[in-house]
């Protein structure tokens, strides 16, 4: 995934675009930010929670991360309008190249709906924003992107089952340096919540290139997180 070091330079730029995509005002936004410890220090994190079953909570969702994915250190301040993460996860990490980089991220979001915008679009827009800006190659040329169709999903909530949508987005990209990965898959389920909003999960990963240790996760790892959704507290 890109490294922190190139994701400092375009942290406010990166922001401003996170914003338009998802059509969002200046609100209590949850939206999930970059693939990268560099722009994770520059938006506010909302503290979660975690339960003795390794289980990550948020106001709106929770979900179990992969195994040996750690959650983000504390947060630090940042303009009231700048969208805010939570129930941020970090899979392992390395270095190389003198810049850091993650295998893996896992993050919450809670995005306004509106008559031409639901969950379905929320979670696509926010599926190909994350998979283009998150690998995006050393030489700058943007990632190339594959969209699947969006499958329904069944998602527990409090009162049953609610009628969800999973998108997924592939990227691919050249010129990582021999450092970053090459190639990595992007999930975004998104569910319908009461007052007009949809509850969002993304989770991301590499599939290639980089360094043989860590290894990218396994795709099971990614199914896994995302059949072990539930939606409140």
């Amino acid at each position: 995934m890109i490294a922190a070091a190139r994701a400092d330079e375009r942290v406010t730029r990166r922001v401003a675009i996170l914003i338009t995509v998802l059509g969002a005002r200046p609100l209590a936004l949850l939206a999930a930010g970059g693939l990268v410890l560099g722009l994770l220090a520059a938006l506010v994190v909302v503290t979660t929670g975690s339960s003795a079953e390794g289980r990550v909570s948020t106001p709106f969702l929770s979900y179990a991360p992969p195994p040996g994915w750690t959650a983000d250190p504390a947060a630090v301040a940042a303009p009231p309008d700048v969208p805010a993460l939570t129930g941020i996860v970090h899979g392992p990490g390395y270095d190389c190249g003198g810049e850091s980089h993650l295998r893996g991220f896992a993050a919450a979001a809670l995005l306004p709906t509106d008559g031409g915008s639901g969950p379905t679009d929320r979670a696509d827009r926010l599926a190909r924003w994350f998979a283009t800006a998150s690998y995006t190659g050393s030489d700058g040329r943007a990632a190339e992107i594959a969209i699947a169709p969006p499958r329904m999903v069944q998602v527990a909530g409090p009162d049953g089952p609610v009628e969800g949508t999973v998108t997924e987005v592939t990227a691919t990209t050249a010129g990582t340096g021999g450092c970053a990965a090459t190639a990595g898959t992007v999930v975004v389920l998104a569910a319908p919540v009461s007052g007009g909003a949809a509850a969002v999960l993304l989770v991301a990963a590499d599939t290639d290139g980089g360094p043989a240790e860590p290894a990218p996760p396994e795709r099971a790892a990614l199914d896994a997180v995302l059949a072990g959704v539930r939606l409140g507290t």
